[in-house]
């Protein structure tokens, strides 16, 4: 506690310019009140006030408190202030100073003391490749507090690996200093607290560029005590890391500052190694933004906590090669009860995901949302597909999402209450603007967007077109099919591949699948209704695309909204407090009316709207108003893109449901499943055993389909293609992949086997630039593969 008093006393001093020396120009030291050090190539003198030092050849160190001022040109020399020392300060008077074999500047254990560079200089300290010592150019030992400061300017470079680092206990204060750090491994480094006040920081470093992280991993000595934390009020940083910006393991907290950060390379850049961390902001715990002007550009998450993030102010600008904002918990953007929609401010530029936390909630803000994936999501992996722990909670701000696949998704809850959300996504299989699993509840606010409507609430609404769940992940090819545009499933012999004719292909022939020898063969497949490699899109029902007008007028031709589409709209969803319950209003795209709806509150049954739609389009409800469904499953409606696959799946005994009620189309497939559906289809029995799946993974041990391992793990739409391409045998026939920009990140044993799947129209892309092989792939989607992979 005494430790950490006394470096915040000190913070406080240099911030207010209690500290005499930092206002003095480099003339107003003299010996009278200071202790003049020169140092050259050979030696080291001083002379002043100050007599706590020692000096041998090049090496000094400071033995007793008083202020020191170093000045001159060492190529192998060393300040060092001795161990339990405090009331230090170091003043560089335009100093050069390099150590071949150890730290330039190193504060010894539980030792304090201020550096400041002195106005109107330039100073650099380092070490060299060679250093095998302390690994940084300025080293602050176990329990050490170091505050930098001063209106000159300062250079370290970490030749060896750091260029600042702080060990265990230690904390380190930058105040205002111009500071300029060039590091192979870590920038600016301190197990404990790292506290950044102000300053001019530009830093490079071949690891992370600021960093607080306890060194827990040391089996001697772990670091069980240092908090990991990084504070940031004020300053502007420039940071460029091969790997994370700023990392605390603890928690990272920014209330001011203005922020220039790139990790490896960039948004643009394909990280080949998953296990590679390349982000913005990573805290450990806890992510707090109040404040400041953040710029992000990085080759992974822009922001992430492995708890909670929170964002009440700021401005911030982020593009993410993965997820723009990732809380493994909470992610909460605003102030309960203000009514701000400019604070914060958060543009996301390009991400995978936009916002991604167990629970996401919004209470104020501008908000805007760029994602190729899901702009909104409710989500966490170690919870699994489902918990009733997801939700997305909407209480005010103005959000607008442009996302590739669905633009609000909740694997659980969605609860609007407030606020401004404008929201477009994929209109491709199971993908929409508006998705969830759970209880979507509109109260207030203004809506505009797509997908699945409302299932309780107090705000009425309305809705026009197909707003069943109407997308999934495997629609979309290079050439525009899918990927925002959607896809029927293929038609059979007897039918077409344009949708028109819904038949589901003809099931395979189980016979004749294993020899006499033994040796195993694929089954026959039926001739005929082959799905082509560029499967068509699925038009609109209300012939919107890209660039359409949409317009929502009142009974009395008043316009309440308009908006211009940014792809494909199968339905409009429109809520506002103008609505009102058993109001009829119309839906006009580029001022064609294309349907009008009555106006309703959200209920548990909520189907497809019974609108008027243009002769010929959409999907209509049956004569009791409640969506048509295939068979007994309430999840499957008539109109979805797999309920033919589900209806040949479960007809062909292949698969079941979850339960007489449910197919959960959505629900993940693991790699168990997938082994003993390939086994039905091979006519082999796959009862008994000592677990469900053990008749069916032997099976596909046995034949050279999967080696069998994690059965219960979920499998992925490579894996997928992978176990199909072996069951087939192995063909020829390879697609070009060129036109999916993660193409490169297709597993080396999967290349074959997805270029084969894509080439026979068996696996398209998630979008209409992305394959996602690694992505889960989904109980529908496994469905509608095996109803293609059939019709071969």
């Amino acid at each position: 506690m005494k430790k950490k008093l006394l470096a915040a006393l000190l913070a406080s001093a240099l911030a207010a310019g209690m500290l005499p020396t930092s206002a003095c120009a480099a003339s107003d030291y003299t010996t009278a009140n200071a202790t003049l050090v020169t140092l050259t190539d050979s030696s080291a003198t001083a002379k002043g006030k100050y007599i706590g030092y020692e000096i041998d050849g090049t090496d000094v160190s400071i033995t007793a408190a008083g202020t020191y001022v170093f000045s001159g040109d060492c190529d192998n020399g060393s300040i060092t202030v001795k161990k339990g020392v405090t009331g230090v300060t170091i003043v560089l008077n335009g100093l050069t100073l390099t150590n071949d074999d150890s730290a330039a500047i190193t504060l010894n254990k539980t030792a304090e003391a201020s550096l400041i560079a002195a106005a109107g200089t330039t100073n650099t300290v380092a070490d060299t490749e060679g250093s095998n010592d302390e690994n940084a150019a300025v080293k602050v030992k176990n329990g050490a507090s170091l505050s930098i400061s001063g209106t000159g300017a300062l250079t370290v470079d970490g030749n060896a690996k750091n260029g600042i680092k702080g060990a265990a206990d230690a904390v380190i204060t930058v105040g205002e200093v111009k500071l300029n750090i060039n590091a192979v491994n870590d920038g600016l480094s301190c197990d404990d607290e790292l506290n950044i006040t102000g300053g001019t920081l530009s830093i490079t470093a071949g690891g992370d560029a600021v960093k607080a992280s306890p060194d827990t991993g040391d089996t001697e000595n772990p670091d069980t005590t240092s908090l990991g934390n990084v504070t940031i009020t004020g300053g502007t940083l420039t940071l460029n890391a091969t790997e994370d910006g700023i990392q605390a393991d603890g928690d990272l907290t920014i209330s001011g500052g203005t922020f220039h950060v790139k990790t490896n390379g960039g948004h643009t850049t394909a990280l080949t190694d998953d296990s590679a961390s390349c982000k913005g902001f990573k805290a450990g715990k806890t992510l707090t933004v109040t404040g400041g002007t953040v710029n992000v550009d990085s080759a992974d998450d822009a922001l992430h906590a492995n708890e909670d993030v929170t964002i009440t102010g700021g401005t911030l600008t982020l593009a993410a090669g993965d997820d723009a904002v990732h809380a493994d918990n909470d992610l909460v953007i605003g102030t309960k009860g203000a009514s701000s929609t400019s604070t914060p401010r958060i543009n996301i530029t390009a991400s995978y995901e936009g916002l991604e936390g167990t629970t996401v909630t919004v209470y104020s803000g501008d908000i805007d949302v760029v994602a190729s994936d899901d702009g909104v999501n409710a989500a966490n992996s170690t919870l699994g597909e489902r918990s009733d722990k997801y939700a997305i909670n909407i209480a005010g701000g103005d959000l607008y999402i442009d996302a590739g696949s669905d633009g609000l998704d909740s694997n659980n809850d969605i609860n609007i209450t407030g606020g401004k959300v404008e929201v477009y996504g994929a209109d491709a299989m199971m993908d929409a603007a508006i998705d969830y699993d759970g209880t979507f509840t509109l109260s207030g606010g203004t809506l505009f967007g797509a997908g699945m409507e409302p299932s309780a609430g107090t705000q009425a609404y309305i809705a026009v077109g197909e707003t069943s769940p109407s997308g999934g992940g495997m629609g979309g090819g290079p050439n525009g099919q899918g990927g925002g545009q959607g896809m029927t499933p293929p038609g059979d012999a007897n039918g077409t591949n344009d949708g028109t004719n819904g038949n589901p292909p003809t099931p395979p022939n189980f016979s004749g699948n294993t020899s006499t020898d033994g040796t195993f063969t694929p089954p026959t497949k039926p001739s005929g209704g082959k799905p082509s490699g560029n499967l068509p899109n699925r038009e609109s029902a209300l012939g919107i695309k890209k660039g359409s007008v949409i317009t929502v007028q009142d009974s009395s031709g008043k316009t309440l909204c308009t908006a211009t589409a940014l792809g494909s709209m199968s339905s409009v969803i429109f809520s506002s407090a103008d609505i009102k319950e058993g109001e009829t209003y119309t839906v006009l795209v580029d001022d064609t009316s294309v349907g009008t709806a009555e106006a309703k509150l959200g209920t548990t049954d909520s189907s497809s709207s019974n609108s008027n739609f243009k002769p010929g389009q959409g999907g209509q409800p049956n004569q009791n108003g409640s969506q048509a469904t295939v068979g007994s499953f309430k999840d499957v409606p008539q109109n979805s893109w797999f309920a033919s696959a589900v209806q040949y799946v479960t007809s062909n005994s292949l698969m079941n449901g979850t339960s007489t009620t449910a197919f959960s189309p959505s629900a993940t497939m693991s790699r168990g499943m997938l082994m003993t559906v390939l086994a039905r289809y091979a006519g082999e029995s796959t009862e008994g055993g000592t677990v469900w799946y053990e008749k069916g993974m032997n099976w596909a041990k046995n034949k050279g389909i999967s080696d069998g391992s994690a059965p219960n793990r979920n499998i992925t739409r490579e894996q997928l293609a992978a176990m199909l391409y072996r069951y087939a045998g192995e063909p020829d026939g390879a697609a070009d992949l060129s036109a999916y920009t993660d193409a490169g990140s297709v597993s080396a044993y999967a290349e074959k086997a997805v270029q084969w799947c894509v080439k026979n129209g068996i696996l398209t892309g998630k979008t209409s630039s992305t394959l996602a092989p690694k992505a889960t792939a989904t109980r529908a989607e496994c469905a509608a593969m095996l109803q293609r992979f059939a019709a071969l």
